[in-house]
């Protein structure tokens, strides 16, 4: 069995939850190389972009029997799927791949399994994004569009993603895996004239790449030092994590009441005002002790296909306040204080709710719910790699 498994998203210019997901599920498939003689694993590359993982760079994947690095920079797909005798392409993002120079997809001479996280592309379109009252603002609206088309400027691939991934879609070769129950109903809702097989495999835990026993960055370590009670608000900087409609909700929270927990926002530049606390980006070490140290998460994204950060909070017993929409109910289940992302009342609302529910019973639904998922994850990315290696997509 030859798996030629997409290492591009690894490479991409930015952070993102796919990136994560590509590595996991990786080292999973290669920790049960043992269990499959016959089987090599070729990852694909570029050599003009660089790794965001070491442990996933050619050098360090060099170390390993029967894992070859491809390189894509001089070659069509199907010239190396042909001359590698390419069983299973496994490509961990396709709206990502649609960006890539490789080719079509059809007829290419092997079995196609592709990931899709999400459908953002799709839903959160112009139409949807100016119903948002926080968007609805020229300077707002064009960073959310700035945002959003920036990854395909750098990389000079200003197309129509849509119709690419359409095209793509129509492979009758190709098998898709979605994160979520939302985003396999998104798909049937996106694209309803397609009759891929779909399966749902949750996106597994990540890798935590550093040890987690000293803390790097200073700023987080005098916060802990300090004992002061925190709450923890990620992605601040990224206009679908809407933070900024949070920051104003607990702005009005801590002027109205009395508590004495302050907000910490990781990598928002902007308004401060007395009780925030801003942070730069953290590795992810460091973000595993905010997580362990901080007094809950807020989560107030307008869009997840999945959604990580939630989980981890959990997974240390912290509360959550979350928003209501996409996939957050399904994964998160009754755990969170739920809140309507589109109204800061409705946020107020939920913190107001917050501290005046019992601190313990929430961090032990919490817990319970991150166990429940866990477990699926767990058993996901076991069932994947092993469909991967022993053919059985294919079949």
């Amino acid at each position: 069995m030859n798996i030629l498994f997409d290492q591009t998203e690894a490479q991409a210019l930015f952070y993102n939850g796919a990136a994560e997901y590509a590595q996991t599920v990786f080292f999973k498939i290669l920790d049960m190389l043992k269990d499959y003689p016959s089987a090599r694993v070729f990852s694909l590359y570029s050599s003009d972009r660089e790794f965001r993982y070491e442990m996933l760079s050619y050098k360090n994947l060099s170390k390993y029997e029967r894992v070859i690095c491809v390189d894509y920079k001089n070659n069509s797909l199907k010239e190396i799927i042909s001359e590698k005798k390419i069983d299973i392409l496994f490509i961990t993002c396709l709206q990502a791949f649609c960006d890539l120079p490789l080719g079509n997809l059809n007829n290419i001479g092997c079995k196609v399994v592709a990931v899709i996280h999400d459908f953002l592309d799709e839903e959160m379109n112009t139409s949807n994004i100016l119903s948002f009252k926080h968007m609805n603002t020229p300077i707002t609206f064009i960073r959310y569009q700035l945002s959003r088309a920036k990854v395909r400027f750098l990389s000079g691939k200003l197309k129509n993603r849509t119709k690419i991934m359409e095209d793509m879609l129509k492979n009758n070769n190709m098998e898709i895996i979605t994160v979520s129950e939302y985003s396999k109903n998104s798909f049937r809702y996106n694209y309803p004239k397609l009759e891929n097989n779909i399966s749902v495999f949750y996106s597994p835990q990540k890798i935590v790449h550093e040890s987690p026993c000293n803390v790097e960055n200073k700023a987080l370590q005098k916060l802990i030092e300090s004992k002061t009670p925190f709450v923890l608000l990620l992605s601040a900087d990224r206009v679908l994590k809407n933070a900024a409609s949070m920051l104003k909700a607990y702005k009005r929270f801590l002027e109205t009441t009395k508590t004495n927990i302050k907000l910490v926002t990781v990598g928002y530049r902007n308004e401060k005002f007395e009780g925030h606390i801003s942070l730069p980006f953290l590795s992810s070490s460091d973000l595993d002790i905010a997580y362990r140290n901080c007094y809950a998460l807020l989560y107030p994204s307008l869009f997840e296909g999945f959604g990580y950060p939630p989980l981890e909070a959990m997974k240390y017993s912290k509360p959550v306040l979350s928003s209501n929409v996409c996939s957050m109910p399904e994964i998160l289940g009754d755990a969170p204080i739920y809140f309507s992302p589109i109204y800061e009342t409705d946020m107020f609302q939920a913190l107001v709710k917050f501290v005046n529910t019992n601190y313990e019973q929430l961090a032990s639904k919490a817990k319970a719910q991150y166990k429940i998922i866990s477990q699926k994850q767990q058993s996901d990315l076991l069932e994947l790699a092993e469909k991967i290696l022993n053919g059985s997509f294919i079949k």
